[in-house]
């Protein structure tokens, strides 16, 4: 087994900016903001903070239970909105100030001259988030950790973030091996893959671009995996060497999954540049067997899904997961032994998803990591 702290994980991988997404409330998201902020620090690393929602409050909205401040080391710069600053508006240097209110007032973007519990504010737009992620970086921001969770998961879109850390624990399941079961299949999505076929992914990436949704066509002696080899279209779209691009009047395919799905014809490829939904994969799955569709979408967090797809699933653009934080105490009073709730973390995302990915309890100092990828330690 490596040894190697959480932060030290973040600056081998070079990232940038990294989404923390929880599974749940609870499940010690904030902790492992907080943790990283202050080591990262202590490293001599610049870090800004914005959340994808709110984050911070010492007091949960929806359940009344507690929940820790966000506590940003001096130096630090940070997002939020000027309804909630509050006491803490005197620990800050202002630098910014954005012209649009939302329900809390304006962002302001600002310096923290004196470590104090604030709370963040920040918008849920994957456009609007990308956009604060480079203003903080701009300001001076080396490494910018994003607060998310999977009801706001426009946080953990490549398009927003460049690596992403799962937070899990006690308050996402009844017991530990439910809890590392639904952190497997978030895995699991989330490690979905680029199309092989470069042709398919520039069509792909296309389509997306332009916001439609978009059927490929097979021409003769092309094939995706498990889906039928297509013929030319007379179709209006742009022919290439192996495959048609065929467009729809559709923007998105919620609410209208079988009407779009009637129009796929013998296509080989479903390109969706929204949300995907399991009415859709469902829909793309009951065709009959030489007819089945293969989806391609922007990134995993447009798949909005409980069950494994009966059909390939492809992404345009892959998610970097780093590594899994997990809570082993709930606050409604669950608790279990952090270093068994690690290891069975760990084991079923290497069962189920069929990789292996560093686990951690930040507070326990409890960790597994079988093996780091695409990461220079040392």
């Amino acid at each position: 087994m490596i040894s190697l702290d959480l932060a030290d994980l973040v600056v081998a991988a070079g990232a940038k900016s990294v989404a923390i997404v929880g599974t749940a409330k609870n499940v010690g998201k904030t902790v492992t903001m907080n943790y990283l902020a202050s080591k990262l620090s202590e490293r001599g690393h610049v870090v800004g903070l914005v959340s994808s929602g709110r984050d911070g409050e010492t007091t949960d909205s929806f359940t009344g239970e507690p929940k820790p401040s966000v506590i940003p080391p001096e130096g630090t710069w940070i997002a939020t909105a000027e309804g909630v600053l509050g006491e803490a508006a005197g620990s800050l240097e202002i630098a910014d100030v954005f012209e649009k209110a939302g329900l809390f007032g304006r962002l302001v973007l600002g310096r923290v001259r004196d470590a104090a519990p604030l709370e963040l504010v920040g918008p849920q737009s994957a456009k609007e988030l990308a956009t604060v992620v480079g203003r903080l970086h701009e300001y001076g921001a080396q490494v910018v950790l994003v607060d998310g969770a999977l009801d706001r998961v426009a946080a953990a879109s490549p398009f927003v973030t460049g690596a992403v850390i799962l937070s899990t624990g006690a308050a996402a399941g009844a017991d530990p091996t439910l809890v590392a079961r639904s952190a497997a299949f978030i895995v699991k999505v989330w490690s979905l893959r680029r199309p092989d076929d470069p042709e398919v992914l520039a069509l792909a990436s296309e389509a997306i671009d332009e916001g439609h949704v978009a059927f490929l066509d097979g021409l003769s002696g092309s094939a995706s995996p498990g889906c039928s080899r297509g013929s030319p279209r007379e179709a209006p779209g742009r022919k290439t060497s192996r495959y048609v691009l065929r467009r729809t009047a559709f923007g998105t395919v919620l609410g209208r999954e079988e009407e779009v799905l009637s129009q796929a014809k013998g296509a080989s490829f479903i390109v969706v540049p929204g949300a995907v939904s399991e009415t859709l994969l469902s829909g793309a799955g009951g065709r009959p067997e030489g007819d089945r569709l293969a989806v391609i979408t922007k990134d995993p967090t447009n798949l909005f899904i409980r069950s494994e797809p009966e059909v390939p699933v492809y992404v345009t653009r892959e998610m970097r997961l780093l590594a899994i934080t997990v809570n082993p105490v709930s606050g409604r009073g669950m608790s279990y032994d952090p270093a068994e709730m690690v290891a069975e973390v760990s084991r079923e995302v290497l069962r189920s998803a069929g990789k292996s990915v560093p686990v951690f309890d930040v507070v326990s100092g409890e960790q597994e990591i079988r093996e780091v990828r695409d990461v220079v330690v040392g």
